[in-house]
């Protein structure tokens, strides 16, 4: 990621506007390697009640997401998961299983419809689709099909046709039945049924987990739960849909804005500029994982203000 220095002078310009309360920094992919150095910095942490996690990052693995969450979740008794810019996919599981979702207003999670890497000749690298592709398409062929069935069946029964086409209403039914069959069936052959499957399960996972996630961490009404799983499974338009704190606060009391207590005006202001540097960076590419103090002193000595005295951790790793 491009401007590490830049960044981390942001984000401890944020950790001081909160006092006691050290900030984690998680801008990366949810993943084995990052879950294991978070894993790592967290052993040799000292014990403290509270936590704010700074989130940026494109998504990853389901199951680290739930893996990542407990892990701090059983180190602290609150949580913050402060997301400046974008959360998306896994990272939605994660931010979920916070004590306090805080979002800038320019923050989002995203649909967690699971992203499969599919092999194509024409392409070096594969593609990447959504498991919900082959179900869509085929609802879409179901759909037309009973409304194309129903609109000619109306059509042919209607008084104006009814003498023109002398038929009876279970021949017509019939006739119809067996030409919406022949006129489908090239596109239905297209459809691999075990293909199918694969993505009906991969789905599976990533709702399993935001409704384990929000059932062990969270106090949410049940039916809200399954509403929500709802719309971020299957209501998205695409993998990139913008899930903010407007369309979260009705489901999940716990979401609060930046600005709100125990967060500032002064902290939103703060967010902003590091949302803004977020939107126009390198497409989060990169990892910068760690207690912010380690990073920072890490990074360059001089770039925080704070004494912090002893690190929080004796491991750092290289950022950028």
């Amino acid at each position: 990621m491009k401007d590490v220095p830049k960044i981390l002078k942001e984000l401890t310009e944020l950790e001081k506007l909160r006092g006691e309360v050290p900030s984690y920094v998680y801008f990366g992919t949810i993943g084995g390697s990052n879950l294991v150095k978070t894993r790592n910095y967290l052993t040799k942490a000292p014990d403290q009640p509270e936590i704010d996690i700074i989130l940026n990052s494109p998504g990853g693995s389901p199951s680290d997401a739930y893996r990542l969450i407990r892990t701090f979740r059983e180190k602290y008794e609150t949580v913050n998961i402060i997301v400046p810019f974008w959360a998306k996919s896994a990272a939605t599981l994660f931010a979920f299983g916070a004590n306090r979702l805080v979002l800038h207003k320019f923050g989002e999670l995203g649909p967690i419809d699971i992203q499969i890497k599919k092999d194509i000749e024409t392409e070096t690298e594969g593609k990447w689709s959504s498991a919900l592709n082959v179900q869509a398409s085929l609802l879409q062929i179901e759909a037309r099909s009973r409304e194309g069935m129903l609109e000619m069946f109306t059509k042919l029964r209607s008084k104006e046709n009814r003498e023109i086409v002398k038929i009876g209403r279970k021949q017509l039914a019939e006739m119809l039945l067996n030409y919406s069959a022949k006129f489908y069936k090239p596109l239905l052959q297209k459809i691999d049924s075990l293909e199918l499957g694969t993505m009906a399960r991969s789905l599976s996972e990533g709702k399993m987990y935001a409704n384990r996630i929000l059932k062990q961490y969270t106090e949410t009404d049940e039916k809200k739960i399954n509403t929500l799983i709802n719309f971020i499974t299957y209501e998205c338009p695409n993998h990139g849909y913008v899930v903010d704190y407007y369309v979260l606060k009705p489901y999940l009391d716990y979401v609060i804005r930046s600005d709100e207590n125990p967060f500032s005006v002064d902290y939103d202001k703060r967010l902003n500029e590091l949302s803004i540097h977020l939107m126009t960076a390198d497409d989060g590419k990169g990892n910068i994982i760690g207690f912010l103090q380690d990073l920072a002193l890490k990074i360059k000595p001089n770039i925080i203000k704070k004494d912090y005295g002893q690190s929080q951790s004796t491991q750092t790793e290289k950022v950028g």
